[in-house]
């Protein structure tokens, strides 16, 4: 969240009612209204139940298959809500051609999603989150304690509310007029098997785009959310 979209006074009411982004204002006056705040913070996009329950992110990775037993992941990528904070990582060339393949960006992944209260994907309860733990069985490690990160996913709010003739990411961005997805060049994905570092770079660049895109569409669903919750 940037102060700068806030007077003191509202920052002041921020604090009072959301201790928990507390450290993150340092100046304030009293004024205006909680409900009035409300509905700004709606138009800007910001819930304030999401600012009072820590930080928020949005999730994605990319991997060499759709199974993580025949699979490995490229790389993941996590943003926070409202800010320009990022977490990523992506295999390098030595640990494809050396058999390490994800083993470091899971460990790093895990430390990584272990910062947040609230993960969002996109159709990341039947990819992103079990190809994740699936990896980190494969090498013997820990993933994310159940219950520990509230986890919700955006392609579950999109089938609920929305009338399109497929699901995808791509769809969603199309009829809400949001800029940004690129596609898949199957070539790319071919090439970073061998460890290419342009195709690898690519790839993660792609990645980052996900997570920005996976942000603004939240942006403009949130409102229809339920809040029911459920945990990684």
């Amino acid at each position: 969240m940037s102060n700068e979209n806030w007077s003191k006074d509202e920052i002041k009411i921020l604090q009072k009612f959301y201790p928990a982004i507390g450290t993150r204002v340092k100046e304030f006056l009293p004024e205006r209204s909680e409900s009035s705040l409300s509905h700004k913070a709606s138009r800007m996009g910001i819930h304030f139940k999401d600012l009072a329950m820590g930080k928020v992110g949005f999730f994605d990775i990319e991997s060499s298959g759709l199974n993580a037993d025949f699979g490995w992941m490229y790389s993941w990528y996590i943003k926070t809500l409202g800010e320009e904070e990022y977490f990523h990582a992506v295999v390098t060339q030595d640990e494809i051609r050396d058999g390490i393949l994800d083993e470091r960006i899971i460990v790093e992944l895990v430390e990584a999603l272990k910062k947040y209260k609230r993960i969002y994907t996109f159709y990341g309860s039947r990819f992103d989150i079990p190809f994740s733990r699936t990896r980190a069985l494969a090498h013997n490690l820990k993933f994310v304690p159940y219950g520990l990160v509230e986890h919700r996913d955006l392609w579950y709010l999109a089938r609920r509310i929305l009338k399109l003739h497929r699901r995808r990411l791509d769809n969603v961005c199309d009829i809400l007029s949001i800029k940004g997805k690129t596609h898949l060049e199957p070539k790319i994905w071919i090439m970073a098997n061998t460890g290419d570092t342009d195709a690898l770079k690519y790839i993660l660049e792609h990645n980052k785009m996900d997570v920005i895109i996976l942000e603004k569409v939240y942006k403009r669903l949130a409102e229809f959310e339920a809040r029911t919750r459920r945990y990684m």
